[in-house]
């Protein structure tokens, strides 16, 4: 794997996770929590994004392989799934496909669910993470990716800490224009994948 498909695979997790574009949905989760209480959301939704990433990445591909799918295919259908993500940022739809804030008592611990998981660390992340752990050859690749989620779990808790002062400077607009860019840049991303999958599976294409 070459420099420049571990450069796309962050940008294409950063796309996907978002930090800036989920502001809004980590405030309206969290108006009734103290500094304190932010404080501690903040650590404990970074450190398990970065745990729930390195799960993904050292085991995710074994699962797979355990019900018998082939990666092409997994790549295959990954690649479509990001497409309908990418749709749902574009939408600006995603946080209600995830999940319904109605459902969520805001008096519980809402760091790992449903802020690590589905908000920032979804279905459409472990699949990017799956998918390029098969690339993976050599113990240094493996350093660069774990190296990435660290990187990604410190964008999200800096989001995080600092969500209000974000909010304020770029306003709604400014996040949901944010979102949506991530949102084109992911579909964009997402239907490369697919193009190269095709011409794998089917050659004619080519």
């Amino acid at each position: 794997m070459d420099a420049t498909e571990l450069i796309k695979t962050f940008v294409i997790l950063v796309a996907v996770i978002d930090p800036i574009g989920n502001i809004p949905v980590y405030i309206g989760l969290t108006a009734n929590k103290t500094v304190e209480e932010h404080k501690s959301i903040a650590l404990k939704t970074s450190c398990a994004a970065i745990f729930l990433l390195t799960v993904s990445f050292l085991f995710g591909k074994y699962i797979i392989t355990f019900f018998g799918i082939k990666m092409s295919a997994f790549k295959l259908i990954g690649g479509i799934f990001l497409v309908y993500i990418s749709f749902t940022m574009l939408s600006n739809t995603k946080s209600s496909y995830l999940f319904s804030e109605d459902d969520i008592d805001k008096n519980d611990d809402i760091s790992l669910m449903p802020l690590t998981f589905p908000l920032f660390i979804g279905p459409a992340a472990i699949s990017i993470v799956i998918i390029q752990s098969n690339e993976v050859s050599t113990g240094f690749e493996r350093i660069i990716f774990l190296s990435e989620f660290i990187l990604i779990g410190f964008l999200i808790w800096i989001a995080l800490q600092l969500s209000r002062i974000i909010l304020n400077s770029l306003s709604k607009t400014g996040t949901k224009f944010i979102h949506q860019i991530m949102g084109l840049l992911l579909g964009s991303l997402a239907i490369g994948m697919i193009t190269e999958e095709l011409k794998i599976l089917l050659p004619g294409l080519s």
